[in-house]
């Protein structure tokens, strides 16, 4: 016997053929670029506003870094342009000791993220 899931729409395909999914994120991530190509983002962020486009700009910079090799990234740490940067958990804040010095995760001194916020706005 079989039964029926329901009829939520939760996987769509965006620029260049993206998977992308709606998912519960962590508190204060909107979205995320994967290292298998697809992007999450956060269930709570309705995919026709303007803020999901701009996510959309944003993550589908970083997937491109990931595909040409200039960015990788695992749980510990982030690879920009050849160089390892370490991930660290320093009271309670998620910091990235960056080529820039130590700022938290997603912050736009990190130059991985001044690239993808640059993108958004085009």
């Amino acid at each position: 016997m079989g039964f029926k899931l329901g009829n939520e729409k939760r996987r769509f395909r965006g620029p260049s053929d993206t998977p992308i999914f709606k998912k519960k994120l962590e508190s204060g991530v909107t979205a995320e670029a994967n290292m298998d190509g697809s992007i999450f983002v956060d269930s709570s962020i309705p995919t026709n506003s303007t803020k999901f486009k701009k996510i959309i700009k944003h993550e589908m910079s970083h997937k491109e870094d990931i595909e040409t090799g200039r960015a990788a990234y695992g749980d510990d740490w982030v690879m920009w342009e050849d160089n390892i940067y370490f991930r660290k958990t320093i009271d309670g804040e998620k910091v990235i000791d960056g080529p820039n010095g130590r700022w938290p995760e997603g912050h736009e001194n990190h130059p991985w993220e001044a690239k993808a916020i640059q993108a958004e706005k085009q």
